[in-house]
Formats: C-alpha cells, structure tokens, sequence
C-alpha cells in the first residue's frame, strides 16, 4: 500500500528512513574474527550455521576488543561448547538433556558456558522471514548473557527482563559494529527485518515485568536494540532493574482481556479521530506559543473507486494522505484499513491515523521542513499521542486506554506495512520507529525539532 500525504503542490512521500540508511567507512577492529577457530557441535556446512559460525568469530573479536574498555577486565571465550541442535544431535549444553529441550529457542546455558541454538527449525524459520541478518542478531543477544555472566550482572539485578533488554541492547550495539566494520552488510531493509523478527520474539500481551520469563513487549526490545545500535555497548551497560522502564502493560479489564486488546474496526475510524482531536486542543497551545488548536476541516473514510479530490487532483492512488490545500485527512476505508486492522490490531490503524494529526499539526506550526523530516516529526507526534493515552493526562475528556500489545502494534504499523516500491521512493522503517519512540518517552515538545 501507499501511505503519503499531499501537499499543497506535490504529493510528499510519507515514509523516511533514518537509522542504517547511508553507508559507512568501514572501520576495522584491532582483533581480526578467525572462522576457523569456531568449532561448531552441528553441521558446519548448513546455511544457518555458516552464518552463525561467522556471526561468532566476529562476536568473540569484538567482545575482545570491548569488554575490557567496559569492564576492565579481560573477555574470557565461550568455551563451553557452541551446539547448533537437532533431532540428530547427540551432544549438548548442560542445559539440555535432548534436541527437544533446544527445539524452538536459542539461549546461552551458564551451567556450562555454551551457547546452543534451534538450527533444525528456529533459525532456518527465521531467515526465511526476515533475512539473513536476523541468525547474527539473535547470536548476538545470547553473547549478551554470556557477558552478563562475566560482568557480574545476573548477581546484581533480579529482574529476568532487565537480562534480556540489556541482551537486546548489546545485540544492537554489535550490529552497528557489524555494519560499520563491513563484517556484515547491513542495510536499512536489513534492520528493518531484524526489528520485525525480534518484534515477532516479543512477550504475549499482558506478561507481567516480573514475570520469570519476561523478555519484554515488542516496544521494549526494540527500544533496547535501537539504544545500542545509537548508542554503543556502554549505553547498555547502565541497564539495571527498573532502567530503563518496562512498558509491559496490564489488560484494562477482563473483558479487554477477552478480545486480545482489540477494539472493533468500526470502533476505531470512527470513535479515534475524537480522541485525537481533543488531544491536539489541549496540546497545540503548548507547542505554539499559546496559539488554539483548529479542528481539521473535515475527515474522509472513502473507497478508491470514488476517492475525493485534494486541490482539484484525484486521490485514488492513495491509501492514506493529509490533504493539505483541503485540510481534511483521507483514507481507503474498503480494503487497505480494514487490512491493516487484521494484519496488525487496532492500534495499528490508530497510530496511522494519529501519524497523519501529526502532519497536520506540522502545518498548523507553519513547518517548512523536507518531507523526510516532517514524516519523522509526524511520526514522533503519533507516539506523544499514545503516551498521552498511556499517562490518562486527558482523564476529564478521554475516556481511552492503551491495552498490552498496542505500542506493538503501532510499531508494526510504521515498520511493515509498506507497498511496491515505498522502500525505495520512502526508506526504511527504522527511523519511523525511532522518532515514535522518541514520543512515547519524551512527549510532544521534543517532535517539535525531531531530525532523526
């Protein structure tokens, strides 16, 4: 699908990328990764461990390098044993008695200081969804913990899903390494299905925090991973209990509960652009030195086979779009919606719809900013409007709630659902994800200025 707001001249594309979107001078490590020093218990010839096998050399090259700068200590090897299980294996971690106890997952066993993984289903089924790069990534968060272990961190903290965020964090600290080194090449689709697989490994809606398995929700992973891959391993080593905060949200009621946290379809495009509204008039004084908000002109669900006109121009091309001559906001309410709804949750057409308030705002500040930018800015924009409904800070006028799974599903919005050639023409979803993070954590004044 097409997903681009209009401007008063040109239709502007609504998509940008931001992070992994431009290459790098390779920089190239002090310790140089050695295949052939990774001793694999498995098929060493099997595409997913030939990709693990070099994921590891480079992963122990690295550690090498920055353990000691983060720690100061020498890095110690996994020596252990690396076990890449199936049902024809007949070695393993101490953490396993047979393939059956690996099959499905991949985790680091401190018992004896290995690292085993699923290479008959587990990371064959990954890479076919998301890529190659997704079997370095989910390495990489097991050479977290191995980390962990050595720094003397599982002793400090309690909490499993602080574990498993700072896992996530150092995975995408390791990554940029990747991509800047030249030891993988990384592009910005790369990433874009490196977060999708790691939102697919996300919680189930409505685990607690301090849930002995907590992993942390989709928001949260990703979040970790984008704070290493920004900002390097020692962001990552300030992770502890309680930092950052966990957004695992409770279900609202039993009856939110029952219906998975999803609103009926009919429910959203109709009740939403309410509640979006009202918290543009309460928000937009803020940010416009006491200026009040003006309600858009109109709002137009509409089926492509009698699309609306925008400055005299047809819209059928489009699924979703700000109209800026026009001042109304229009989108495919016969199959694209409805298809974003059933592939990604109500909250997903939500942070659609609150993505294109944020263009609108933009115009009403009077933003001359490229579109790259303002499709940032738009987007940072739909993640102060969830923080507003996460924080109830509009109790008096809105009676809407976030259910476990929403941010999910919003981030789902901004990294999958792209069509023929947005990629190209828009760039990846990364930065999309980046800049609504930015308002779900900061608020709305940040979105103001966003870059990227």
């Amino acid at each position: 699908m097409n997903l681009r707001m209009w401007s008063a001249i040109t239709a502007i594309l609504l998509l940008t990328a931001c992070g992994g979107g431009k290459p790098e001078k390779a920089e190239p490590t002090a310790t140089k990764p050695d295949i052939s020093k990774v001793k694999i218990d498995g098929d060493a010839s099997a595409p997913v461990n030939k990709l693990a096998i070099k994921a590891i050399a480079n992963l122990q090259a690295y550690w090498t390098d920055e353990y000691p700068d983060l720690y100061g200590k020498k890095y110690k090897a996994v020596k252990g044993g690396l076990f890449a299980s199936t049902s024809e294996s007949t070695a393993g971690p101490e953490c396993a008695n047979s393939y059956s106890d690996v099959k499905g997952n991949a985790f680091y066993c401190k018992l004896d200081d290995s690292v085993a993984w699923d290479a008959q289903e587990l990371l064959p089924d990954l890479q076919k969804k998301y890529g190659d790069f997704v079997i370095p990534v989910v390495l990489a968060h097991e050479w977290g913990h191995a980390m962990q272990q050595r720094s003397g961190f599982f002793s400090a903290n309690e909490l499993t899903v602080s574990s498993e965020l700072q896992a996530d964090c150092f995975a995408g600290a390791w990554s940029k390494h990747a991509q800047k080194s030249g030891a993988f090449k990384v592009t910005a689709a790369d990433l874009d299905t490196a977060l999708a697989g790691i939102l697919e490994l996300r919680d189930t809606p409505g685990t607690s925090s301090e849930d002995a398995s907590a992993h942390g929700s989709g928001f949260d992973r990703i979040s970790a991973f984008q704070d290493g891959f920004e900002a390097g391993a020692k962001k990552c080593k300030s992770y502890k209990d309680g930092t950052p905060i966990v957004l695992e949200l409770p279900f609202n009621s039993e009856e939110d509960a029952a219906s998975g946290g999803d609103a009926p379809y009919d429910t959203i495009v109709n009740k939403v652009p309410y509640d979006i509204e009202d918290y543009w008039s309460q928000v937009f004084p803020k940010i416009s030195n006491g200026k009040a908000w003006q309600p858009l002109k109109d709002y137009v669900p509409f089926d492509p086979s009698n699309a609306p006109t925008c400055g005299g121009d047809s819209t059928a091309e489009f699924s979703l779009f700000y109209c800026v001559p026009d001042d109304y906001i229009g989108f495919d309410n016969a199959s694209t919606m409805p298809e974003v709804y059933r592939q990604g949750g109500d909250y997903a057409v939500t942070t659609l719809l609150a993505t294109q308030w944020g263009l609108a705002a933009l115009a009403r500040l009077g933003d001359e900013s490229d579109a790259k930018i303002s499709t940032l800015r738009g987007d940072c924009f739909a993640g102060a409007y969830s923080a507003s409904v996460i924080l109830h800070d509009r109790a008096e006028t809105s009676t809407f709630s976030i259910s476990p799974g929403d941010l999910d599903e919003g981030i789902k919005a901004l990294l999958v659902f792209r069509g023929e050639g947005d990629v190209d023409r828009q760039g990846a979803g990364y930065g999309r994800v980046e800049a609504f993070r930015e308002g779900v954590m900061e608020g709305v004044k940040p979105c103001v200025t966003y870059k990227g």
